[in-house]
């Protein structure tokens, strides 16, 4: 009994490891490719031993002298594109947190007609295709003139992030006693005190988890930004533009991946610990 129950460990254990090698390589493969030259890259079958280059990386940051490479008198300076990113992404959250926790906190604890339908309208913009946003705001985002300004990117990146804050920050409060809440009101504390001195706090984990996950939803966007953005395009349209008809761009677009990758992992790696209590704050204990 003891060997089958062994042998069912081992092999479940190489099931994990397969999986855990189907989900890495593609990375691993990126991040080959991105010290590579153009000729090495499009070599069959393709080759693991080669002698590793970063002119790849300095063409992508604007480093390498005109000429001095394979890539002629390209620009790119991808410094800007990420920047860009943080700051949209980064503004995103923001004030989906400023506008979301009040609203989660309304629909967590009121009781008024149609709660139950503003919360699932409010959640059904996290899965409405885009498209259905895309084109109305390009329009108006024309008409006032923020179409490729930072303000309006945060502002339309809200449908991606504010849905989301609403609806964890209302499963959040809900799973605090409401007791703690009474206790207080009855002590004579106003509600923005309750708010501020019992309900953050006991909502830090799960809110610095939610910021993360919609930090992520946010910084991978593409279709906002390539209807709406230009000189203020994210990481994602960025690394569109190396894709030149005739040219082969793929060493320096694998150099903007793996770049545009590690923004996202050190952020899960500093706050991996609040990101799993995040995802399983309201969870059945």
């Amino acid at each position: 009994m003891k060997f089958k129950i062994n042998l069912k460990n081992i092999f479940l254990n190489l099931l994990v490891l397969l999986a855990a090698l189907i989900i890495i390589f593609p990375i691993f493969w990126i991040f080959l490719m991105s010290l590579k030259s153009s000729a090495q890259v499009m070599e069959w079958p393709p080759i693991f031993i080669f002698e590793p280059t970063l002119d790849n990386y300095k063409v992508l940051f604007d480093i390498s002298v005109a000429g001095s490479s394979n890539y002629g008198t390209i620009r790119i300076n991808f410094f800007e594109p990420i920047f860009n990113s943080v700051i949209i992404s980064g503004g995103a959250v923001l004030v989906s947190l400023i506008i979301g926790i009040p609203a989660g906190y309304i629909l967590a604890r009121s009781n008024f007609k149609f709660k139950e339908d503003i919360g699932f309208f409010i959640l059904g913009f996290r899965f409405a295709p885009l498209i259905l946003v895309i084109i109305p705001m390009f329009y108006f985002f024309t008409i006032l003139g923020i179409k490729d300004t930072y303000f309006g990117m945060i502002w339309v990146y809200q449908v991606i992030t504010l849905p989301m804050i609403i609806w964890l920050t209302r499963v959040y409060v809900e799973d605090i006693p409401i007791e703690l809440e009474e206790a207080a009101f009855v002590d004579g504390a106003s509600v923005l005190h309750v708010i501020y001195k019992i309900i953050l706090p006991l909502l830090r984990p799960g809110l610095v988890g939610a910021s993360l996950l919609v930090f992520l939803l946010a910084w991978h966007n593409f279709a906002l930004g390539l209807l709406l953005a230009s000189k203020k395009a994210p990481v994602t349209v960025a690394l569109l533009k190396l894709l030149n008809p005739g040219i082969n761009f793929y060493p320096v677009m694998a150099c903007g991946l793996v770049i545009s990758m590690i923004v996202p992992i050190l952020l899960i790696f500093l706050g991996q610990k609040h990101f799993v209590k995040g995802l399983t704050f309201g969870a059945v204990k």
